[in-house]
């Protein structure tokens, strides 16, 4: 047996579970011990002494294990930028669709604000301030059916007042707010 094959089978099971405390991934601990075995069989460093050969191995497993976590915090910091970049690049694709989007909010605005008081009042808390009906039947002091009744009027007179797309953004708004 060789000098290496020895020196891999007193010290690989430890330097896993050493490098497993830093990453807390198997499988990365598997592939950073690997990498130290490797630098050591390309470098031919173990024709150290026993106590200098287990110090080199630990602190190699530890550097190595910071570059990883290194390499991990700025690949997570890369995906999410690309991914912030996908989205803003969605949602601004055309100036001419915010456009749309915001003449559209603005008609549905001005549609809720043309609606009678009760049925207004009644949407306004329900979809912009997120409560539920029982919560607004408390609020307002009127039967939980009423709050229903004036809702779905209110819904139903939007629905004629508005197209088909800004009644969907309405609808839209409403479920982001009831999250």
């Amino acid at each position: 047996m060789s000098d290496f094959d020895s020196i891999f089978r007193n010290y690989h099971q430890v330097l896993v579970v050493y490098a497993y405390k830093f990453v807390l991934d198997e499988e990365a601990a598997l592939d950073v011990v690997q990498d130290v075995f490797t630098h050591v069989w390309e470098k031919q460093k173990f024709d150290f002494e026993e106590e200098h050969l287990k110090a080199y191995l630990f602190n190699a497993t530890r550097n190595t294990c910071l570059n990883f976590l290194k390499h991990q915090k700025v690949r997570q910091t890369h995906d999410e930028f690309v991914k912030l970049k996908s989205l803003e690049v969605q949602h601004y694709a055309s100036g001419e669709k915010s456009l749309i989007e915001k003449e559209s909010l603005d008609k549905i605005h001005r549609a809720i604000a043309a609606l009678p008081s009760k049925y207004r009042e009644v949407i306004e808390l329900s979809r912009f301030e997120g409560l539920k009906n029982k919560e607004i039947a408390e609020q307002l002091q009127i039967p939980l059916r009423t709050v229903e009744t004036q809702l779905f009027r209110g819904l139903s007179m939007l629905r004629e007042r508005l197209t088909k797309q800004e009644f969907k953004i309405l609808l839209s708004i409403f479920s982001l707010n009831k999250k």
